[in-house]
């Protein structure tokens, strides 16, 4: 292993988390996981390489750059600013390599108030979900400035497949919120048409291939409808919760700086049925069930849902 390799730790071993760690370790890292809710994640990533801190700041006191994934603001700031947190036991001229989906504005000012503790913040959310974690191939966002952003390039070029930069600080949560606004109106969109074909009688899936070689396709017609809707299998990928969250995010921003938005008014409002009760966890494809619970639909299998 190298000694150019910076040391990173990574904080949230979600289902994002995890994966990207284990990239980082295969890719040469030194690598410390601090476990939360998934002792068993940070405890598979040692057997690998991985050295466990008991918390971040802990942790701090021995890395160059610590990259946060987690679900919100108030987890992020808990991260760093908490009594366990980045600003506890940072060495001089750390970086947060902050690749959570949170509100902008309150990116900035937590930059703003890490700087004072001489800590570098660097924002860089992700699209592409567990598979393409799994393989580096993700798509990466990242705002700030260019030196802190050249500081972590080779991190970023290991985990993803391409890496845009946006501008300064919170942009790329800009662009972020406005991909995954467009990923939760189109998953809506295709559950409509899918529902709608199954009940009047076609093939799901020969469905889907003739739009998907037509003007209909998209990512989410490529790769969520065969592995969720046309299997009926919602299991957790990236949750419905936080898609809810992100589309919430999406729309406060419309409203503060002037934007009409009634789609994804509509879409947050769709995910919000589900968001609160056992459908939170699950992929956020499960939004489908709305639609095919009210027309008593599988668009797995065309046969009915329940019995009436």
């Amino acid at each position: 292993m190298s000694n150019t390799y910076p040391r990173v730790t990574v904080a949230g071993l979600g289902a994002m988390g995890e994966p990207m760690a284990r990239v980082l370790l295969t890719g040469g890292y030194p690598v410390t996981v601090v476990p939360h809710r998934r002792r068993d994640a940070a405890e598979a990533l040692a057997a690998e390489g991985a050295t466990i801190a008991k918390t971040v700041a802990e942790a701090a006191g021995a890395t160059d750059v610590v990259i946060t994934l987690v679900p919100d603001l108030p987890q992020l700031l808990e991260v760093a600013e908490g009594p366990d947190g980045l600003v506890a036991g940072a060495l001089d001229g750390l970086t947060l390599l902050n690749m959570s989906t949170v509100a902008p504005d309150g990116l900035t000012a937590l930059a703003g108030r890490l700087a004072e503790h001489g800590i570098r913040v660097v924002d860089a959310p992700v699209s592409g979900g567990p598979a393409r974690a799994a393989d580096g191939t993700l798509t990466i966002m990242t705002s700030g400035a260019d030196a802190d952003i050249d500081h972590v390039s080779g991190i970023l070029d290991t985990l993803g497949q391409r890496v845009f930069r946006t501008g300064p600080l919170g942009t790329s949560q800009v662009a972020k919120l406005c991909n995954n606004m467009i990923a939760a109106t189109i998953m809506v969109a295709n559950a409509e048409a899918l529902t709608l074909g199954a009940k009047a009688g076609l093939d799901p899936a020969q469905l889907r291939e003739i739009v998907l070689s037509s003007s209909g396709g998209s990512t989410v017609l490529d790769t969520w409808v065969p592995r969720n809707l046309l299997r009926d299998v919602y299991e957790p990928g990236f949750a419905l919760k936080l898609m809810y969250k992100d589309a919430g995010l999406a729309r406060d921003l419309a409203r503060q700086i002037g934007v009409p938005m009634p789609l994804a008014n509509l879409t947050h409002e769709l995910y919000g049925f589900l968001a609160q009760g056992p459908g939170a966890e699950a992929d956020y494809s499960f939004v489908s069930t709305l639609f095919q619970d009210a027309a008593n639909v599988t668009i797995a299998t065309g046969r009915p849902r329940r019995a009436d």
